[in-house]
């Protein structure tokens, strides 16, 4: 555990490579979402000599909290910060790298804009920059109307297991896991299309180098969003891969092993400079 700024428990897994760490390595996961999900991750990294971290966000998984609430967006910018710090003792020196997927990659983005000197690169995989899925508008209204009176209601997230990996076992797994939280309140709902939006528009001030690796066949946000953002990164090293055909986590798609791959490649070349 590690424990946030304002005394909330963060869950905390770890996966130890054999060897002197290459890098630390810091996996956000997304809405709906937790650390547990990245076993398979985490083992690759590790196998590779990256010291890799993945902690559940604040309300979701192990992790304390209102379930499926946040008061304010930025307060995943301060666990990712605390977390960073919590790690850090191991290998001061080591190269540090953020890999976020879909609200992480949200976060991870909102984060390194703020503070780029924390970070040696991010990996943003299939980075929730907008949303492709469509919110009926009665619920955008409702949500809207009771984060202001009742901000801690809660909502289905609406997120269909059908649209996130072409792998059966993969949906039905997501499906039976009985360690994500389905639902989101209003005030996170609020909060969360407010951070889209700001992140977006911070194109011009991210400068850390990056890696977006998009999903072609995205059912869940809105990939042409993600390439124009990509257009006007500011860093001089930024990279993005579009993974025709894939759902939205590439991570669990049938041919995870190729994202993994380029991902894991991308980090060394940042490595040996």
């Amino acid at each position: 555990m590690v424990r946030a700024a304002d005394g909330i428990d963060l869950f905390m897994r770890v996966w130890l490579p054999t060897c002197v760490p290459r890098s630390m390595v810091v996996i956000c996961h997304g809405l709906g979402d937790h650390s547990g999900r990245y076993d398979h991750v985490g083992c690759f990294l590790a196998g590779r000599g990256h010291m890799t971290f993945a902690y559940d966000h604040r309300g979701q998984g192990k992790s304390g909290g209102v379930r499926g609430h946040i008061e304010r967006f930025s307060d995943y910018y301060r666990d990712l910060n605390t977390v960073l710090a919590a790690i850090k003792w191991r290998q001061p020196q080591a190269p540090v790298f953020v890999v976020g997927h879909s609200m992480g990659g949200l976060i991870a983005l909102g984060f390194a804009q703020r503070h780029p000197e924390a970070l040696t690169g991010l990996v943003a995989s299939s980075p929730c920059l907008a949303l492709r899925m469509q919110v009926p508008p009665a619920k955008r209204i409702l949500g809207r109307v009771a984060a202001r009176v009742s901000p801690r209601l809660a909502l289905d997230a609406g997120i269909a297991a059908e649209h996130l990996s072409h792998d059966p076992v993969v949906v039905a797994t997501y499906k039976a896991d009985p360690v994500r939280e389905p639902k989101v309140t209003a005030g996170f709902f609020v909060e969360f299309s407010q951070a889209m939006e700001d992140v977006t528009g911070g194109a011009g001030v991210l400068t850390v180098p990056v890696l977006i690796m998009a999903a072609g066949d995205d059912r869940l946000c809105d990939t042409s969003t993600t390439v124009r953002f990509h257009q006007q990164v500011a860093s001089a090293d930024k990279t993005l891969m579009v993974w025709d055909g894939m759902y939205h986590e590439i991570f669990n798609e049938p041919d995870k092993g190729k994202v993994l791959e380029v991902m894991e490649q991308w980090m060394s070349e940042r490595i040996s400079g």
